[in-house]
């Protein structure tokens, strides 16, 4: 007969668990290709619909504004596991992602409004659609940034996302309206853009640094290294040098077109980063942090 103190107490279920989790990799968001696409063409849209107001009224502008928020309009509810249940997705005002969707289909609308103004449709309220669509426009790009805001993924739940959506849609758009109306200064505004998404980005990498050390070291030396190196060289590296040789040379008609397919890509890559870079964090994986001003949530 064996003595109660000699027999091996079990271990607890807590600590079960927490080798488990050391055991196991969590995977991060893959984007669905619906949701990528949804991102890239709004982008281009508000882009061009935020620098309309400085360029005189263009119809080819806007039609090409408008088909880029109809795509991604359509991409967005092929994006819902039941595309029919939509509209009543669209009723639930709980939900952020909800206001997205909403300010998307605004500014889709008043879009088809202001191309109908050319059409010789709705012509006294032709000067008042530019800037109803850029503050349609800088309130969507807002709403992208807060959407993902979730308290079990500390990367997304930034106010720096929103701004970087704005500087990001502004150059786009100025690289595609800049096409037909060139002028002196445009190189130096890109420079100026350039260096202020420079800024943000170094601002995120801080962030991550604080809330997600372990995907910011997966992002500089882990499997997603080459997707963060060809992000940078599209989104900024390869439009910094084409903005340089501008400023030396003056405007080319093609180093635009070369910047404009560049600065997309850069996009599409940037919302596949966006899901790739924060893996969910779920009960006993992550740590709070209570130092400094603010409180963050840690992955353990």
């Amino acid at each position: 007969m064996s003595t109660p103190f000699k027999i091996s107490v079990p271990r607890s279920a807590y600590l079960r668990l927490i080798e488990h989790q050391k055991r196991i990799k969590l995977r991060p968001y893959h984007p669905d290709l619906p949701l990528v696409l949804f991102i890239t063409f709004t982008r281009i849209a508000s882009g061009l619909s935020l620098v309309s107001v400085f360029f005189p009224a263009s119809m080819v502008r806007t039609g090409v504004a408008l088909a880029c928020m109809s795509l991604g309009t359509v991409a967005s509810i092929a994006h819902l596991n039941v595309p029919l249940r939509f509209l009543t997705m669209v009723r639930n005002s709980r939900s952020f992602l909800v206001w997205e969707i909403r300010l998307a289909g605004a500014l889709t609308t008043f879009l088809g409004l202001q191309f109908l103004s050319f059409l010789g449709y709705l012509q006294r309220f032709q000067a008042f659609f530019p800037w109803i669509n850029f503050g349609l426009a800088l309130l969507f790009l807002v709403s992208t940034g807060w959407a993902y805001r979730f308290e079990t993924h500390p990367a997304w739940k930034t106010s720096i996302l929103p701004v970087y959506y704005v500087v990001s849609a502004c150059v786009m758009g100025l690289v595609l309206r800049a096409m037909y109306h060139p002028f002196v200064a445009l190189p130096l505004i890109y420079a100026l853009l350039l260096a202020a998404e420079a800024f943000v980005l170094l601002l995120y990498r801080n962030h991550l640094r604080t809330t997600s050390p372990t995907a910011l070291q997966d992002l500089l030396t882990g499997s997603e290294k080459r997707v963060l190196l060809a992000f940078l060289w599209s989104a900024f590296l390869l439009p910094a040098l084409l903005t340089l040789i501008l400023l030396l040379q003056g405007y080319h008609e093609a180093l635009n077109v070369v910047m404009a397919i560049s600065c997309a890509t850069g996009i599409l890559l940037e919302r596949v980063l966006f899901f790739r870079v924060e893996r969910p964090i779920f009960f006993l994986s992550f740590i709070e942090n209570t130092n400094g001003k603010d409180r963050y949530w840690i992955r353990g």
